[in-house]
């Protein structure tokens, strides 16, 4: 706990992203990996291993953008700082780890973004149509990789809407979601370049070989592509529950755009 605090109070953060909870989100999730980093090796090193094979794919070596960067323990910084003249990290908080990355290799940058569009609407209590992320052109980007976030999207801006709108019912609040994680499928089909989409497709409670539930932390919007597919073991036996596991059915996708 007492590390969480000193992550909290330490970490830089625009302060309505702060207040939204994505810092909070952030701190946890490293907070989770210490605890099970034994459980999650394999996971990260399968991540690793599709996004370099990308980077090899990737025709140019100007520019890549990683969307889903805060903590890059899933990402091979020294693959793609070693092929392409400028990565950049977007995401809206970054972990130590990741902010000591980028003062090591000059050619690495961190870019604060909102990967949604809707963020600065819902600051102000507006539930927005998705849009394409303040400020962040991919049209020229050599490789872009969404990395673990895509089922993430929904999860902040749900807990904030349901906290600043009661007004809005549970039919609501499940189209906006669907539609974040719709619009940024549509926004990696759109890129010209090399794209790498890793994503979990399905979340299991398992009580060792025998799956009790799944669920589609996608909502429907399943991406047309396959791809490698792996589990996750997220959350073992006694991280939030004695009676079960919870692991994702991974998919690493890779294409190249028109």
């Amino acid at each position: 706990m007492l590390l969480e605090t000193l992550a909290y109070l330490t970490t830089p953060c625009p302060q309505p992203y702060r207040r939204m909870g994505y810092l909070k989100e952030l701190i946890a999730t490293e907070a989770r990996y210490r605890r099970c980093r034994a459980a999650w090796q394999p996971h990260l090193e399968r991540t690793r291993a599709v996004i370099t094979r990308a980077a090899r794919m990737a025709a140019g070596t100007n520019r890549a953008v990683v969307i889903g960067a805060g903590m890059v323990a899933d990402v091979p910084l020294d693959v793609l700082a070693g092929k392409f003249r400028t990565v950049e990290l977007v995401d809206l908080c970054f972990a130590k780890q990741t902010r000591r990355n980028v003062w090591r290799n000059p050619n690495i940058e961190r870019v604060t973004r909102d990967a949604t569009g809707t963020l600065a609407a819902l600051a102000k209590g507006v539930v927005p149509a998705p849009g394409l992320p303040d400020g962040l052109a991919l049209g020229d980007a050599d490789l872009v990789v969404s990395a673990n976030v895509l089922s993430q999207l929904p999860l902040v801006p749900l807990a904030y809407l349901k906290k600043t709108r009661p007004d809005l019912d549970a039919a609501a609040l499940d189209g906006f979601a669907a539609a974040l994680i719709r619009n940024h499928v549509a926004l990696l089909e759109t890129c010209p370049g090399t794209v790498c989409l890793v994503t979990d497709v399905e979340r299991q409670l398992r009580d060792g070989n025998r799956l009790i539930e799944a669920e589609d932390p996608l909502r429907g919007v399943l991406p047309a592509r396959d791809g490698d597919e792996w589990l996750w073991e997220i959350a073992p036996r006694y991280e939030v529950s004695t009676d079960y596991a919870i692991l994702n059915r991974v998919r690493g996708m890779i294409w190249r755009g028109n």
